[in-house]
């Protein structure tokens, strides 16, 4: 390829352009190279944004992926936390002689009541709480919370050395308002614990 300026031999070399001039490039036998290098210059410039625009969405959304996965294992810690200091009361009680304690109840925000039920007996409190619970009869388990769908797949639990009988007694299930709390009581002469 050769490149002259127009009204100048230049003997196989490309001549310089004189800016004072105003000479006008033309090109012998190919395509001018200062026009592909700009179309590449201008092509590539969106690319590049396009490209940048695209990682930073990419690092958005994962990042929102991960911070809800922490959220969701923290609102499962919670569930199981809450089952574990219940059952931490119930023998705190059952090491003493007589207890009367409140028991704040810490769950995360979707979750309305604590029921405590003994499915295999007569259910005497049929309502929202038991077509909630009722499914759950085929497992061990004696504390339910409801609504289901936010307990983080921990719907059921068994707590041990709690008098289910006792507690039911007058309703089955019997629940609790998450904002009431609960009080874990055992008499003098009680060798199970029963909550109110």
């Amino acid at each position: 390829m050769v490149i002259k300026k127009k009204g100048q031999q230049t003997m196989g070399m490309p001549a310089r352009r004189e800016a004072s001039r105003g000479g006008r490039w033309s090109v012998v036998g190919g395509r001018d190279q200062r026009k592909g290098k700009r179309a590449q210059q201008t092509m590539g410039m969106p690319f590049g944004m396009i490209f940048a625009i695209f990682l930073i969405v990419v690092f958005i959304v994962i990042a929102f992926i991960a911070v809800s996965g922490f959220l969701d294992t923290g609102k499962s810690a919670s569930v199981g936390m809450f089952y574990d200091e219940l059952q931490g009361a119930v023998d705190n009680a059952i090491s003493g002689q007589s207890s009367e304690v409140s028991f704040k109840i810490d769950l995360p925000s979707g979750i309305k009541k604590v029921c405590f039920a003994d499915l295999s007996s007569e259910i005497t409190n049929r309502g929202a709480e038991y077509d909630a619970i009722k499914n759950y009869d085929v497992y061990e388990a004696n504390v339910f919370l409801v609504p289901p769908k936010y307990a983080q797949n921990m719907q059921w639990k068994l707590i041990e050395k709690i008098n289910i009988s006792k507690i039911t007694a007058v309703k089955n299930p019997y629940c609790v308002g998450v904002e009431e709390g609960l009080v874990v009581k055992k008499g003098f002469y009680d060798k199970l614990v029963w909550v109110e």
